[in-house]
């Protein structure tokens, strides 16, 4: 008898149901696992990065900030950079020859009284790069820089820090040879102004000095890279864009310049001492004078007023006379005036000097 062939009734239970269950979900599974796969490389980049995208280990595009589509890892490989803006730091490592000497590296007690100096030492210390005028200074550098070339920049990363500090080192030597001390620090303290007081026109030249001393150095830097990439096209793909530094001296030279520096203080603190003094003691004179000055006026009013009242009645005599009563007026004053003197005499003898009579008066005793 023919027909379709029966089917197995192993396959209908339940067995079977869960066989098939789990290969849904494992499917599934692969599904969501491949979903996840296909999706690893699309991602958010930072509006201060941007992404490098590999194919097969080279270079394949750059993508700015925004939404970045690649194909999932190791079809495609993402490398996040920073923005062409965004500065990165590199502080530069002290150079370090391992050969101490006695103007560099020694360290002196507070209670040293003898140094013993070797001039020609110096020369084998690295740290140190000499200036024009024949001094030597310790430079502690950052350097910043931007990323110029992304795709280049990842070739030769590794290297970019090691060549940026070489050519930080000559570049600080081509610079430096043509600098005096004070283009790298305070070395006049005499010619700096004060807080409040502001700058005298040879500090702001110091000052204008010192800037474009940075300016040069980063001139200086990034000519020697346009200089490498048109050499050998050994390019870095960065730009240096700032350069922080702060010259240091020898712990010698610096006990020195710190003593000179001490003493000007000292000098500048008394002199102002001086001026105040000064300023007080004129102060006080002006004061005295001031007081003398108007002593002296009351004193003059005082005597004009007395000397004007002792003087009224004449004025007033004067005023008041005429030819015919002239003797009368006189004798009136001559009275007044003769009374109050004979108040204070104790006994008074009249004489009439008209009269003819003679009259002998005797003499003190003896």
């Amino acid at each position: 008898m023919s027909g379709a062939p029966s089917e197995d009734p192993a396959l209908r239970g339940p067995l079977a149901r869960s066989v098939r269950l789990g290969f849904l979900m494992l499917y599934a599974m692969v599904f969501v696992l491949a979903a996840g796969w296909l999706t690893t490389n699309i991602r958010q980049v930072p509006p201060d990065s941007r992404a490098v995208v590999f194919r097969f280990g080279r270079v394949n595009r750059v993508q700015e900030a925004g939404l970045l589509l690649a194909w999932p890892t190791p079809i495609e490989q993402v490398r996040l950079l920073p923005a062409a803006d965004r500065q990165i730091e590199y502080k530069i490592p002290a150079q370090k020859s391992g050969f101490e000497s006695d103007e560099t590296d020694m360290q002196l007690a507070p209670n040293d009284d003898v140094i013993h100096m070797q001039g020609d030492r110096d020369l084998n210390n690295a740290a140190y790069i000499m200036t024009g005028d024949g001094n030597v200074v310790s430079l502690d550098a950052t350097v910043f820089f931007t990323i110029t070339d992304p795709t280049t920049y990842l070739l030769v990363e590794n290297h970019v820090r090691p060549a940026l500090q070489r050519i930080f080192l000559a570049s600080a030597l081509s610079v430096a040879a043509s600098r005096s001390l004070d283009d790298f620090l305070v070395a006049q303290p005499d010619q700096t102004g004060t807080a409040g007081v502001g700058l005298s026109p040879s500090a702001v030249s110091l000052a204008e000095r010192r800037q474009a001393l940075r300016s040069d150095l980063v001139a200086a830097m990034n000519a020697r890279l346009i200089a490498l990439r048109r050499a050998g096209g050994q390019d870095l793909g960065v730009s240096v864009s700032r350069v922080d530094m702060v010259a240091l001296l020898p712990p010698v030279a610096k006990a020195a310049f710190d003593a000179v520096l001490t003493a000007a203080q000292i000098a500048d603190q008394e002199a102002a001492a001086a001026r105040t003094d000064a300023a007080l003691m004129i102060q006080q004179a002006d004061q005295q004078r001031d007081q003398i000055l108007a002593a002296a006026s009351a004193a003059a009013d005082e005597r004009v007023r007395t000397a004007m009242a002792e003087t009224d009645p004449v004025g007033a005599l004067e005023a008041q006379e005429t030819p015919a009563n002239r003797g009368t007026l006189l004798t009136h004053a001559y009275q007044d005036q003769i009374a109050a003197i004979l108040q204070h005499a104790g006994d008074v003898t009249a004489i009439d000097m008209r009269g003819g009579q003679q009259l002998v008066l005797p003499g003190p005793t003896p």
